[in-house]
C-alpha cells in the first residue's frame, strides 16, 4: 500500500528503493518489539523477602543491606506461594530464594555496609548507647589464629539492644575467626571459635610423669584426632605402634593420662 502512493512511471529505480527501505523498516521495528526484555513479576517478591531474611538474620537496619539486581536474562515467574529463603553453603554474600509453585530457585546476591561506622550508621540516638568493644586492626582472613594487635579496645555507639560484642579481652585467648574481618570492625562473640590446638595426623609432644611422681618425660606422638585445648584426644607411638590417651595443653603439646 505504501508503494501506491508514489507516482508512478517516474524514476522507477528510486520508487523501488523506497519501498523495500519501507519494508525492511517495517520488520525491524517487530523484531525490536519481540526482542524488549519481559518484566519478571516474581523478582519484587525476591528482593523484598530477600532483603528481610539478611535483616532479621543478622540484626541489621534496612540502610545497611542492599540487593543486587536480577540479570534481566533470566526470567522468573511470580511464585504462588510463600517464598523460603535461606543460606545453605555458607556464603553470607548470596541468599537462595525457593518456590514450590512453579518450581524454582535463585541465588541473589546481598552487599551489606560494614566497618566501624558504617555498621551503626542507622542506630538511633534515643536507643543506642556507648560500649567498650574490640575492634579489628587490619583485615583479617577467615581462620586466622587470634594474636596481640591484631584488635583494639575502642568505645562506640551502637543499637541498645546489640549485646554480642567481644568485651573482655580473655575471650580472644586461643581462637580463631570463622569470617573474614574487614578493618575496624567490631568483634562478636559467632565470629570466634576455639582454635584447633592439635590436627589429626600431626606430630604431639607428650609429657609423661609430672608432679608427684618424681619424674618428667617427653615423647613424640601421631595424632589420631583433632582436639580442642582441654580434651582428650588418642595418640599413637609411631615406634612402638602402642597407642595412648592424653590432654591437650597446647598448640602440638599435650600431657598423658
Amino acid at each position: 500500500m505504501l508503494c501506491r502512493t508514489f507516482q508512478t512511471g517516474q524514476k522507477p529505480g528510486l520508487i523501488a528503493l523506497a519501498c523495500a527501505a519501507a519494508l525492511l523498516g517495517t520488520v525491524w521495528q517487530q523484531a525490536d518489539a519481540q526482542n524488549v526484555p519481559v518484566a519478571n513479576p516474581g523478582w519484587a517478591a525476591v528482593e523484598q523477602g530477600a532483603k528481610q531474611f539478611v535483616m532479621d538474620t543478622y540484626k541489621l537496619e534496612a540502610g545497611l543491606v542492599t540487593i543486587q539486581p536480577m540479570d534481566s536474562r533470566i526470567k522468573m515467574q511470580a511464585c504462588k506461594q510463600d517464598i523460603v529463603f535461606d543460606q545453605p553453603y555458607g556464603n553470607k554474600q548470596s541468599v537462595r530464594a525457593r518456590c514450590a509453585e512453579p518450581v524454582w530457585q535463585h541465588f541473589v546476591m546481598v552487599q551489606v555496609k560494614t566497618g566501624l561506622g558504617a555498621q551503626f550508621a542507622n542506630a538511633s540516638q534515643t536507643n543506642a548507647v556507648t560500649r567498650l568493644v574490640w575492634v579489628s586492626t587490619q583485615s583479617i582472613k577467615r581462620g586466622t589464629t587470634v594474636q596481640p594487635g591484631m584488635f583494639k579496645n575502642t568505645e562506640i555507639t551502637v543499637p541498645a539492644h546489640e549485646t554480642r560484642f567481644v568485651s573482655d579481652e580473655r575471650e580472644l585467648v586461643n581462637t580463631e575467626l570463622l569470617r573474614d574481618l574487614p578493618a575496624n570492625t567490631p568483634l562478636k562473640m559467632q565470629d570466634l571459635k576455639p582454635t584447633t590446638m592439635v590436627r589429626r595426623g600431626q606430630q604431639v609432644t607428650v609429657a609423661v610423669g609430672g608432679e608427684g611422681k618424681g619424674f618428667l618425660i617427653t615423647v613424640k606422638a601421631e595424632a589420631q584426632q583433632d582436639g580442642l585445648l582441654g580434651e582428650q584426644i588418642r595418640l599413637k607411638n609411631p615406634e612402638s605402634g602402642r597407642s595412648l590417651t592424653a590432654v591437650v595443653t597446647g598448640m602440638n603439646m599435650a600431657r598423658g593420662l
